[in-house]
């Protein structure tokens, strides 16, 4: 269960993002980051019962990934040292692109996905390979009825080409699906939801109804 705590935390750091602030709250990020580690790794063992391929990586100490709540701002106008959420990721594999369960707490933002997003330019034309190959396999699990009823918008096309991407016709028959850059699928959630008990229950049906799109790329 996500505690009221740590929206609340991350509430106060976004109305006072500083280090001044967030020195003197290290210790209750510290305690809410453990928390939220915790919560990822019982998560896991859950999706084990589903999807083969995390099972066959328990107990390795990568499984899941917390990321850092400082901010890179080498390259960006925004200064402000940290996020303002808490996010993790539970792979199959170590390795770059490859499929995640993602989730992502934010006051009024939170978030629970998956799938490959943003993979490198080698893993990309895989993707594209197998979907050449294979595109009804991948249909298929788009329009599962319960991948549908809880992604009813499908992958995400923030990224996705404008044209066809090199070496495929803009007329192949899942030239939609080729054009993507990422293949990722998501829902939000209210921070009621978040912090009810149920959510763990529904944030595994998520990750359930993902669990054969991630099978899809693992493969």
């Amino acid at each position: 269960m996500i505690s009221p705590s740590l929206l609340d935390f991350l509430q106060e750091l976004a109305q006072n993002n500083e280090r001044g602030w967030f020195q003197a709250h290290k210790n209750e990020h510290k305690s809410l980051n453990k928390a939220f580690t915790d919560y990822m790794l019982t998560i896991a063992e859950q999706i084990a019962h589903f999807d083969p391929d995390i099972q066959n990586r328990m107990g390795d100490p990568k499984l899941v990934k917390v990321f850092r709540i400082y901010r890179d701002t080498r390259f960006s106008k925004d200064k402000t040292p940290y996020k303002i959420n808490f996010s993790g990721a539970i792979a199959a594999s170590s390795a770059a692109g490859q499929p995640v369960y993602y989730l992502s707490i934010e006051p009024g933002n939170s978030f629970a996905g998956g799938g490959v997003y943003m993979p490198p330019t080698e893993n990309l034309q895989a993707i594209r390979e197998k979907i050449d190959e294979d595109y009804k396999a991948l249909e298929k699990i788009l329009n599962d009825k319960a991948f549908k009823a809880i992604f009813p918008n499908g992958l995400d096309r923030h990224a996705a080409l404008k044209t066809a991407p090199r070496g495929y016709s803009t007329d192949h028959p899942a030239i939609d699906l080729l054009r993507l850059k990422s293949f990722v699928a998501g829902r939000n959630f209210s921070d009621a939801e978040v912090t009810s008990k149920p959510f763990t229950d529904t944030l595994l049906e998520t990750y359930e109804a993902l669990s054969k799109l991630n099978a899809y790329f693992q493969d």
